[in-house]
């Protein structure tokens, strides 16, 4: 069990709540956002993180996508 709870929505400034939003639509949830939300800065950095590794990936995306799948299934994740 995690020991930070991810915060509420209405508990995040605006630009962590539009960080939310987005990781509501491509992954549909915001839980580890939230729970980062306990320190903004790093939601953010680690936000910014990400976007730059979309970005450069030099990866296929279905093989990005096979991995998620096959990641979500050996930790029993219903994905």
């Amino acid at each position: 069990m995690a020991r930070l709870k991810p915060l509420e929505h209405h508990e995040v400034d605006d630009e962590v709540r539009a960080i939310c939003a987005d990781a509501e639509r491509s992954s549909g949830t915001s839980a580890s956002a939230r729970t980062l939300a306990h320190h903004p800065p790093a939601v953010k950095a680690v936000t910014a993180f990400r976007k730059a590794l979309a970005k450069e990936s030099v990866l296929d995306p279905a093989l990005v996508e096979l991995v998620r799948l096959k990641v979500a299934d050996r930790n029993a994740c219903h994905y």
